[in-house]
């Protein structure tokens, strides 16, 4: 990993999954429950905090040894890691993202774009990439579906901006990573009819209908066939503006009307009483303290 510039040479496993789960909750005290489930789940050895406390240590001589200090602190319950605001890339994504829905809420869309875009530009890859750890994988889960969030809002102004074409490829790829979020389906449909390519908005919601019916069992929601209803009838709504102009606080433009709906209808899941814990522990880190990646290579 990359700390300060400099180069820091982790372990194994048990030394990166522990001090990726700090770094999603810097600042914050991490129960060493929590480290032992990050690392072993629910088959934690009898010496698993004596093993916690090893690699604590060994992480601590790895920093001090590229000198940027001893930045992990023992506390009764459990350790802390103490950085700067902006030194991880999902904290500073997470105020970057939090600016750009304040310039939309005040009828700024450009400004908003650039926040938003900048935001997303933080991402470097998958959050604790290689690590297979259950609670590192809901926490990367989390925090995709809120980088995505931000593109979604992203692309919506800047479809209401007239910049159609500017996103048609960046969608494409979208949708074929994510392919049962309908919004981001909407969003290709209409940026590629305002192209002039009615027919691929329409093979679009075909194979997206096709995928939902065949994987899911499920027809598309409502919003995605009445875009369909629209673009065949050649609905003058959905024509884009004439010019760029700026949305009034808390609403669309008409055509984002038919698309506005939940990103995709998620097929019911059992959650354990667990999973509920570790959603309701995420959900601040969700929406303003997202933390890690980037500056954390493993």
């Amino acid at each position: 990993m990359e700390c300060a510039g400099r180069k820091v040479r982790l372990g194994g496993f048990r030394q990166q999954a522990l001090l990726a789960t700090l770094l999603l909750e810097a600042e914050h005290v991490v129960p060493i429950e929590r480290l032992l489930e990050a690392i072993w789940e629910d088959t934690p050895p009898a010496s698993a905090k004596g093993q916690v406390r090893i690699c604590v240590s060994a992480i601590r001589r790895q920093f001090v040894g590229a000198g940027v200090g001893d930045l992990i602190e023992t506390h009764p319950a459990g350790y802390r890691i103490r950085l700067p605001n902006t030194a991880l890339d999902l904290a500073r994504f997470a105020h970057l993202a939090a600016l750009g829905r304040s310039a939309a809420r005040d009828k700024q869309p450009e400004q908003a774009v650039d926040l938003f875009r900048s935001a997303l530009a933080q991402w470097k890859g998958p959050v604790a990439a290689g690590l297979e750890s259950r609670v590192l994988r809901q926490a990367a889960t989390m925090l995709r579906e809120e980088q995505l969030s931000v593109l979604e809002e992203c692309v919506d102004l800047e479809l209401q901006m007239g910049r159609h074409r500017k996103v048609v490829g960046e969608l494409y790829r979208q949708v074929a990573e994510n392919p049962y979020r309908e919004q981001m389906c909407a969003q290709l449909m209409l940026a590629l009819y305002r192209s002039g390519r009615q027919a691929d908005a329409l093979r679009q919601f075909r194979e997206t209908r096709t995928l939902l019916s065949a994987e899911l069992g499920i027809d598309p929601g409502e919003s995605l066939r009445t875009l369909e209803r629209a673009i065949l009838a050649e609905d003058r709504s959905l024509e884009a503006p004439s010019r760029p102009a700026p949305a009034e606080p808390g609403r669309t433009a008409p055509v984002a009307s038919l698309i506005r709906q939940p990103a995709h209808r998620a097929v019911k899941t059992s959650w354990t009483d667990h999973t509920l814990a570790m959603r309701t522990r995420l959900t601040s880190l969700q929406q303003a303290n997202l933390r890690l990646q980037a500056t954390l290579k493993l």
